[in-house]
């Protein structure tokens, strides 16, 4: 049962008791804030990677053949991780097995509409009719028939990745820097297969040591229902064991949809921070870009990580008042946060702590006082902080 004061002399001492607790605790502010670390720009970093990992993998899959949902999406989501599937309209794929793909974060992107030696002229209306079959999500990316080139600025007009087949066929590098592909209408990616790579954890790997990312293109599988994507068949097994290679590497590899790193490429050389308030106890930042147009809104979460320069021990942070996933490690405050998501707080709340542990673990009945926004605990005809010391 909550303890009720006994007389009205007992509230006095209380209010007398808090106020000069609050008189206590402006001089401890100014204290603080002459000693207040002020945060800049240049104390943000953002990632080049998601999770401040060493590289990035996609894999990618053509043709939309019955395995790529049957055995395919199945084994990326035991694993924990997403791929891309490239559908050619006019080949009657599984329209509703793919949107469920699509509803477990898998990408789907464009093959063309007919699979012909080169689709120029299909540009647009394969585009649109991935989007007319396939909800809740863009159709983003594209894969070219036969790996040829169509009309690169209608690519440009309707995606923002095109992808080709082994970059050495074009004089291009097969394995992309930091900064993805000379063209974003040149995405190279390493044929798999019978005719291809067997070996995904070098190419990981390479990736990784240089700080880029790698690409794979896979028809069919092996012994499996194939459908149309009958070239160079792959090893199921062989993939698996890129996966749990990646899993035991999680440090080094990012495996995501090829449009998911084509965006967080292309925000991350485009976004800006700037710091728009610094107190002692929490900071205000932007993180901001002008890239978005009528293809895509570039929204896909950055990595960043802040210098944990004032020491605390507990955080929060939030963007546009919502609380988003932080931790402290290394000298560190780590997050991810969206472009032109709203303003994100990094908040010391070391004090949320302490005032929950004072009242969690209180043996005993307590009363709470708020004044002038201030809150203390009223305890066996004593008063305290919410961080538990004693008002005398």
């Amino acid at each position: 049962m909550t303890a009720k004061p006994q007389n009205t002399n007992i509230m006095k001492n209380v209010v007398n008791r808090a106020l000069a607790a609050k008189k206590k605790t402006i001089f401890t502010l100014i204290a603080a804030l002459c000693c207040t670390t002020f945060i800049s720009a240049q104390d943000f970093e953002i990632a080049t990677w998601e999770g401040f990992r060493k590289g990035a993998a996609s894999f990618t899959f053509d043709d939309g053949a019955p395995c790529h949902i049957s055995d395919v999406a199945p084994t990326f989501e035991q694993h924990g991780y997403r791929a891309t599937f490239y559908l050619v309209n006019n080949w009657n794929p599984d329209w509703e097995g793919f949107q469920t793909l699509v509803d477990k974060g898998h990408e789907v992107g464009s093959h063309s509409d007919s699979h012909p030696q080169n689709m120029t002229g299909e540009e647009a209306s394969s585009k649109a009719h991935i989007e007319a079959h396939i909800l809740n999500q863009q159709c983003l990316t594209v894969a070219y028939p036969n790996c040829n080139v169509p009309n690169e600025e209608a690519v440009r007009q309707n995606y923002i990745a095109g992808r080709i087949c082994n970059g050495s066929q074009q004089g291009l590098p097969d394995i992309m820097g930091k900064d993805g592909p000379t063209s974003w209408t040149k995405v190279p990616a390493f044929i798999t297969g019978s005719i291809g790579i067997s070996n995904f954890k070098d190419k990981m790997q390479s990736a990784a040591n240089m700080g880029g990312w790698v690409v794979f293109l896979t028809h069919g599988l092996q012994g499996k229902n194939n459908g149309n994507a009958n070239y160079s068949p792959t090893e199921l097994s062989s993939i698996i064991d890129a996966l749990k290679w990646a899993q035991q590497n999680d440090e080094k590899i990012w495996i995501a949809p090829l449009r998911d790193v084509a965006m967080y490429i292309k925000e991350r050389n485009a976004a800006k921070i700037q710091v728009k308030a610094t107190t002692a106890s929490s900071w205000t930042c932007s993180l901001t870009h002008t890239i978005a147009d009528n293809i895509c809104n570039y929204n896909y979460p950055l990595s960043m990580r802040v210098k944990n320069s004032s020491n605390w021990a507990v955080v929060e942070v939030k963007q546009n008042g919502k609380v988003i996933d932080s931790k402290i490690n290394d000298g560190y405050i780590y997050f991810s946060a969206i472009p032109n998501g709203g303003d994100i707080v990094v908040r010391d709340a070391s004090a949320d702590k302490l005032e929950q542990t004072t009242i969690d673990q209180s043996q005993t009945s307590n009363r709470k006082l708020i004044l002038d926004g201030h809150l203390y605990i009223l305890r066996d005809g004593k008063t305290y902080t919410a961080q538990g010391q004693e008002v005398r």
